[in-house]
């Protein structure tokens, strides 16, 4: 391999190979928190951020690329380094993301380039433990998921399947993310007849399913006291096409995310709603969303 490839292997996964988990996860699952591999912290205190790819551990002050972990881990050559992580990289099996980001095609909606798509129950065990270490519970997952197996310029990888209204379905693994077929807004209604009394708004489908796994735990600050039907935009640029689903409401409550897109999108959903649009992102605050919330509350952090 080349050591520009050899830079790509995804630390994340390095990590998990080697038995490390995060203990929590933030911005949607960009930046992972794990315990020092160095010291003992009673904080998790060792940072990777997945898009760029690099770690920094704060309890040691030392960071950097893939390379620099398994030069500090091994306690090795640059040399030696590159040849331990061309080994480690052949153990992993799966899914990996350096195979996306050769290719261009990581975190990037490719619905052009996936080709012989289909969906199976969710049976995969990777997949299983993908949801699992976002803190969803596995009859929430089987309820509402699917597996989708699809093929990229001749090889098969397989996904987490979340379908919307016009049959195009939002895909998810640990290290991709995209979208197949017509982007659309998701609704899960309750009962297949009739309608609730009010909607639980969220902006992406781990939201959804994080509301789901709190409902099925008892949770009295998050999830609304009486059943309500749910609608994911799986994209804010959605709302202006979600509007007719949530309009028949009388109120809709909206979880959306703690940032400037989820602000601006309820403020356009309350032009439109009026009173009827009721924001709900103060109950998960300071995390940015509710999938962060959960996975603080589930792993015994401190908010």
């Amino acid at each position: 391999m080349k050591i520009e490839d050899i830079k790509k292997i995804p630390i994340v996964e390095l990590l998990s190979n080697l038995g490390f988990e995060p203990a929590y996860r933030t911005g949607g699952g960009k930046q992972c928190v794990y315990h020092s591999l160095f010291n003992t912290d009673l904080t998790p205190s060792f940072s990777v951020s997945v898009p760029k790819n690099v770690w920094f551990d704060f309890s040691s002050n030392i960071g950097g690329n893939i390379i620099d972990l398994a030069m500090a881990i091994k306690g090795c050559s640059f040399s030696s380094a590159v040849y331990w992580l061309e080994e480690q990289y052949r153990s992993f099996g799966g899914v990996s993301r350096l195979e996306f980001s050769i290719m261009g095609t990581y975190d990037e909606t490719i619905e052009n380039t996936l080709c012989k798509v289909s969906t199976v129950p969710l049976e995969r065990p990777a997949l299983k433990k993908y949801l699992s270490s976002r803190g969803i519970l596995p009859e929430v997952s089987e309820m509402y998921c699917r597996e989708a197996h699809y093929w990229i310029r001749g090889r098969q990888y397989y996904g987490v399947c979340f379908m919307n209204v016009l049959g195009g379905m939002e895909i998810r693994s640990q290290y991709f993310k995209g979208c197949h077929g017509t982007k659309a807004p998701s609704i899960i209604p309750v009962e297949k007849t009739g309608k609730t009394e009010s909607c639980c708004l969220f902006e992406g489908f781990m939201d959804f399913l994080s509301y789901k796994t709190m409902e099925v735990m008892g949770d009295r600050k998050i999830p609304q006291e009486q059943p309500c039907d749910c609608v994911v935009l799986n994209s804010t640029s959605m709302v202006k096409k979600t509007l007719p689903f949530i309009k028949v409401y009388p109120r809709v409550f909206c979880y959306l995310d703690n940032d400037d897109s989820g602000r601006n999108a309820f403020e356009m959903i309350k032009g439109e709603l009026v009173d009827k649009a009721i924001s709900c992102s103060d109950r998960f605050l300071p995390c940015g969303d509710v999938n962060d919330y959960l996975m603080r509350k589930e792993f015994g952090l401190d908010f």
